[in-house]
């Protein structure tokens, strides 16, 4: 006692050292407090979200394709979350993935009984339903997996690609559709079938301003020939130039009604195909995947 007694009286006897002393505890505390909301701050952002529109190849394969998640829609009061992806078209068709070979499967990081739904709306498009998930989930993962056969693959791992979406993400939260998988699938689907009217409509529309400017520039070289015959030498020159240059440009636009063209067949070929599929859906001829639950995710710390 008599020892704190001499150490405080020494303290107020000394303000340099009491000044020291003070400043040293006020940095050890904030010092403390930072570090610590540090690893509160590391801890809560542990799960990073995947970005949007940012193709992710398949790890631990050699395809070239990868695959972005282009949309995620969550509603807090329907519990469903609806994630869209899109697999990037494959330039050698010995590496294309196909639907029947690519696998989905969900997990989360605190125990959830969620179910998920896969539909494929096209043939690079699928479109996932999970629900039952509560507004207050951490994360969930959701991993393709690329189970093409591969006859040189030398472990039985598959290539996989990994999504993440946690409950901080910029969630479009609204209400998204309540139908059935099967009524939800043949929404989505009319969805592409409308996007591709809208574009043959679009290409409809270059050709009509591609054969309009046809017409000006073989009435620009119907005038100019006319004319060319009053003119002097010099003149006469840049006249056949100017008609040689529209000429070209009846050629360019006269390529790009014929693009245009074969454009409109693709568009309308992969509607049909679409409707098709539609049709199929609803006479059940067509089967989506099945329910797939969720399983846990576990980390090492």
């Amino acid at each position: 006692m008599n020892k704190v007694k001499r150490g405080w009286q020494y303290l107020r006897e000394h303000s340099r050292l009491r000044r020291y002393l003070v400043i040293g505890l006020y940095l050890l505390l904030t010092g403390g407090l930072i570090i610590n909301y540090g690893l509160l701050n590391r801890q809560a952002t542990k799960h990073d979200d995947t970005p949007l529109n940012s193709y992710q190849s398949f790890s631990g394969g050699s395809n070239a394709q990868g695959v972005k998640l282009v949309q995620r829609d969550y509603s807090p009061t329907q519990q469903r979350l609806i994630a869209t992806f899109e697999v990037q078209p494959a330039t050698d068709p010995t590496t294309e993935i196909l639907a029947q070979y690519l696998q989905f499967k969900l997990a989360t990081v605190a125990p959830e009984r969620l179910k998920m739904v896969v539909i494929p709306v096209t043939e690079n498009k699928y479109v996932v339903m999970v629900d039952h998930l509560k507004n207050d989930f951490q994360a969930i993962r959701l991993r393709l997996v690329n189970a093409t056969p591969q006859p040189d693959q030398s472990t039985s791992t598959r290539p996989q690609a990994d999504f993440i979406i946690t409950n901080q993400a910029k969630i479009k939260r609204a209400k998204v559709s309540n139908l059935s998988p099967q009524k939800f699938a043949i929404e989505a689907i009319n969805d592409e079938i409308n996007s591709r009217q809208r574009s043959i409509k679009r290409q409809g529309t270059k050709i009509t301003m591609a054969k309009q400017a046809i017409a000006a520039d073989n009435d620009k070289i119907a005038t100019k020939r006319e004319n060319r015959k009053y003119e002097i030498a010099s003149q006469q020159s840049q006249t056949d130039s100017d008609i040689e240059t529209l000429t070209g440009d009846i050629e360019q636009n006269q390529q790009a009604i014929t693009a245009s063209k074969n454009k409109i067949n693709s568009l309308k070929a992969a509607q049909a195909l679409l409707e098709k599929k539609q049709t199929a859906i609803q006479n059940g001829t067509f089967k989506l995947a099945k329910v797939t639950k969720s399983t846990q995710i576990t980390h090492k710390n």
